[in-house]
């Protein structure tokens, strides 16, 4: 990549690449992100977007908060289990409601631990 093709104006995100110069050397170049300059916008406005469609189905008893984090901190089924330390099928059955208020406070600290917040906010997503 030339020299002039990497100055991005973008201080929120700075990187270091190296570029070719015009002389044919190479250089260090700090610049901005352009990921972080034309996408970032749009990744946050789609996180906020699915966070009101999952609150809204949480709310309504279609989904639980496992599943709620899970999609939020995006992981997927696999990883979750993984991290957990349990199987992909014992984990798509906390997805249940009903299955899911009657899971005993190890596996909510499991779940809570892997999620970074408590028991008490992983049982009331406000």
């Amino acid at each position: 990549m030339k020299e002039k093709d990497l100055y991005i104006e973008n201080n929120t995100h700075e990187i270091i690449l190296f570029a070719e110069k015009e002389d044919e050397s190479y250089e260090a170049i700090k610049c901005g992100s352009f990921a972080v300059k034309h996408y970032l916008g749009d990744y946050i406005l789609m996180k906020e977007n699915l966070d009101k469609a999952l609150r809204k189905d949480l709310k309504s008893g279609n989904i639980t908060p496992v599943y709620y984090y899970m999609l939020m901190q995006d992981m997927g089924p696999g990883d979750l289990a993984s991290r957990v330390g349990i199987s992909r099928r014992k984990l798509r059955k906390h997805f249940r409601p009903g299955v899911f208020a009657k899971l005993n406070d190890d596996i909510l600290q499991k779940y809570a631990v892997v999620f970074g917040i408590s028991v008490k906010e992983l049982k009331n997503v406000e």
